[in-house]
């Protein structure tokens, strides 16, 4: 998003909101753009032994975010891990805290101060520059597990300002790095030169940092099979898609 227009136009913007929900959430959380970066360690298995002679075996994802905007971002983060190639066996696991194997995690990474995700988000903000290493715990994969992409969210504002392009009943298109996929399914629908109206726009999103890996071996003993990382990058969720919560006419030029 070119963050030099945004400032240009949100003033321009705010003066048409007119109360809401949704636009009031929008206007709070563009107010100062910002952006984490987000950079991780491999997804990986510990298992921790009881004294009661069980043991069970999480995974988890170290990680750090940092914040080299000029404004102190919002901390509200999520991870999720979709575990499964099969959409019908396919389980969707929150990170949440996990007091044994985050322990564990912290002793064998020589890491004391790694934070789990709801430690990090009481902290409510995180200062223009500021930087925290975390850990997310998935918690227990199933013995057959064969592919898991993780989404982290809150990296960004609920909301963005930018100019977008609208193509009726197909949806609009935004000149942004996490819509690669978003933009071609809305131009494939609108079909070969479609007509569009563009203007400068409010949009609400949910974008996340998606990775994605799969594991060689069998269901015999997953907790020590190689797990190979696939790939990363920006994506938008599309459930519930992205809207435009707030517009000012058309653009010219």
């Amino acid at each position: 998003m070119n963050r030099i227009f945004a400032a240009c136009v949100l003033p321009c913007l705010f003066a048409l909101l007119s109360g809401g929900g949704a636009t009031a959430r929008a206007q709070e959380s563009v107010k100062a753009p910002w952006q984490l970066t987000f950079q991780h360690k491999p997804l990986d298995v510990i298992t921790v032994h009881y004294k009661d002679g069980s043991a069970r075996s999480f995974y988890y994802m170290r990680f750090t975010i940092r914040n080299g905007s000029a404004a102190k971002a919002k901390l509200a983060l999520e991870a999720k891990a979709y575990v499964g190639s099969n959409p019908r066996k396919r389980k969707v696991l929150v990170a949440v805290p996990e007091a044994d194997a985050e322990e564990a995690v912290r002793r064998l990474a020589s890491a004391p101060d790694l934070k789990n995700i709801q430690q990090i988000n009481k902290l409510k903000t995180l200062a223009s520059g500021a930087s925290l290493a975390g850990i997310a715990v998935f918690g227990t994969f199933s013995r057959e597990w064969d592919t898991a992409t993780v989404l982290v969210s809150g990296l960004e504002s609920a909301a963005l300002v930018s100019r977008v392009r609208k193509y009726g009943e197909a949806g609009f298109t935004i000149a942004h790095r996490a819509y690669t996929k978003h933009n071609q399914r809305v131009l494939q629908a609108a079909g070969k030169d479609a007509q569009y109206t563009e203007v400068n726009a409010i949009v609400q999103h949910d974008v996340v940092w998606k990775m994605r890996f799969h594991r060689e071996g069998d269901e015999f003993s997953p907790q020590i099979d190689p797990i190979i990382f696939d790939g990363e990058g920006w994506d938008v969720v599309e459930d519930p898609a992205p809207k435009i919560v707030l517009e000012k006419g058309r653009v010219f030029g």
